[in-house]
């Protein structure tokens, strides 16, 4: 459905799959079957056999790429993590021990760690003084804890561009983006309640100008910030039984060209 406008297509065992009620949550056109699937903030409906389903599609655009926190964003990290009710000292230790564990050299951030502060563990392993493979690996790093890992997943990511798509980011993580406050972040997430999707400039400028973010500030912000689609999503489905009883989940991670989709990751649940 993310590359194809047809109805019904061939399953592997050549039988026929019909989408009986297929629906663009955000779409205002009247063929709505006909529209291919994409991001947005409600789930498509659709019916295959006896079974209803809905799907919820995300951009990881919406999620902050790990690999790209520098520096120059930390302070906006550590915003990010306190919005998300950590204390400040556990948010510039795991905030510091990212860096440290992205960067190649052995010098620690203030509150960060290197192979000093791994060599002390009952188990010792390595940094990886490289860029992270999987999300999963955020939990070698120092400061975060199973519960704290569970907490943040959903909204770290280490695909894309490390812009944050505004039209679906959460508002604490739109204080990942230098500038905004939760004030701003607030005003972001109303707008989009209001009238939808933001679509351009225009619109950002209309969100951004009451609180003084104007020429260079504003070119400065759009440096961090999209309104497109990324090429990378994240697609939740729930299947329900016919008597509705009995419900099953499964995630999966995509990467999407233009007329294919490559699976990177399952999640099933």
């Amino acid at each position: 459905m993310l590359l194809q406008k047809k109805q019904e297509r061939e399953t592997k065992s050549g039988s026929s799959a019909k989408f009986e009620k297929t629906e663009d949550p955000d779409s205002s056109k009247k063929d709505k079957t006909s529209i291919a699937w994409m991001p947005s903030t409600r789930p498509y409906s659709l019916k295959i056999g006896d079974r209803n389903c809905k799907v919820f599609i995300s951009d990881e655009g919406a999620k902050i790429n790990i690999n790209k926190i520098t520096n120059e964003t930390r302070t906006s990290f550590v915003k990010v993590l306190t919005a998300y009710k950590l204390e400040e000292l556990a948010a510039e230790i795991i905030t510091d021990s990212i860096l440290d564990w992205l960067d190649e050299d052995e010098l620690h951030h203030v509150n960060g760690a290197e192979k000093q502060y791994y060599d002390t563990l009952p188990e010792p392993y390595e940094p990886k003084n490289g860029p992270f493979e999987t999300i999963e690996e955020l939990t070698l790093v120092r400061g975060i804890t199973p519960e704290i890992f569970e907490l943040l997943r959903e909204h770290l990511t280490i695909y894309g561009s490390g812009k944050i798509n505004v039209n679906f980011a959460p508002k604490e993580v739109l204080l990942y983006v230098p500038m905004i406050t939760q004030e701003i972040a607030e005003a972001v997430v109303k707008y989009r309640e209001k009238h939808g999707k933001i679509r351009n400039a225009k619109d950002l400028r209309e969100i951004f100008r009451p609180f003084g973010i104007v020429g260079s500030d504003f070119q400065k912000i759009i440096n961090y910030i999209t309104i497109d689609n990324s090429n990378y999503m994240t697609i939740n489905s729930i299947s329900f039984s016919s008597d509705n009883k009995v419900k099953y989940y499964y995630k999966v991670l995509v990467q999407k060209g233009i007329d294919y989709c490559k699976i990177i990751a399952t999640y099933p649940e």
